[in-house]
């Protein structure tokens, strides 16, 4: 049986102190310094970083692969709607990775940065992360973000507030890159929403929104292939995903 820890800090640090080099694209995750972008919306994350992982499925999702790599997901844990994110055999895991850490921060009107960072120690191939149940609403950003760039989307509740979970690889040094889930088609990744609602409807672009959202944590789905691609709430049923390890990619 493979054992896990886990562990959960908070953090006020000065803007200065949060940068952190790195950048993510396909399989990586950003730096604590690129949180501050958060108000470019949603649906520019999706486009940019293909790191975004989530999950969707109820109480316990168990996704198995031929090569032994599978994702434990977790939902509605001890019945207070934490998240717990488990990871086994990772795809291109390494002695590098120490932990596998979540940062969630904004800047306060004194310009100070506050993040909130979750963590659990990377070891024998994988990690077992948890999330709590609640999000204060200070960390969050509005959902109407996403027609800032999508005019043909329909939020139900435009006051509705949201964040992403990031899941960034540490060691020593710092962030070195990211994990990522996939099932080479889709993508998966984890949403926190302060309330429910739903979002609906075309981009521009073509990309179609087709997602319910509960309070506390979400798991989203989404491919993109030029032509079609969706982003939905729910599971594609013939899906079975990997996490993937990719270090992060400067330039």
């Amino acid at each position: 049986m493979v054992q896990f820890s886990n562990s959960i800090e908070t953090a006020v640090i000065n803007r200065s102190e949060a940068m952190e080099a790195g950048d993510h694209f396909k399989n990586g995750a950003s730096s604590k310094s690129q949180m501050s972008r958060r108000n470019f919306g949603f649906f520019y994350l999706i486009l940019t970083a293909t790191v975004i992982m989530f999950f969707a499925a109820c109480n316990k999702d168990e996704v198995n692969s031929n090569s032994d790599s599978y994702v434990i997901i977790e939902e509605n844990t001890a019945g207070n709607n934490a998240l717990v994110i488990k990871a086994y055999n990772v795809e291109n895991g390494n002695n590098d990775i120490s932990s596998a850490k979540v940062t969630i921060g904004y800047q306060s009107s004194d310009k100070e940065w506050h993040y909130l960072e979750f963590s659990a120690k990377f070891e024998n191939g994988g990690f077992e992360l948890h999330l709590p149940a609640t999000i204060p609403d200070e960390y969050l950003s509005p959902s109407s973000n996403v027609l800032l760039y999508e005019d043909g989307i329909v939020l139900s509740d435009i006051h509705a507030k949201n964040t992403m979970a990031m899941i960034h690889a540490h060691n020593s040094l710092g962030n070195i890159g990211g994990f990522s889930f996939s099932s080479g088609k889709w993508n998966m990744g984890f949403m926190y929403a302060d309330r429910s609602y739903t979002e609906k409807g075309f981009s521009k672009g073509g990309l179609e929104y087709d997602c319910s959202y509960k309070k506390g944590w979400n798991i989203v789905y989404w491919y993109w292939n030029g032509t079609n691609s969706k982003k939905t709430t729910q599971k594609p049923k013939t899906e079975k995903f990997k996490c993937y390890f990719s270090y992060n990619t400067l330039g």
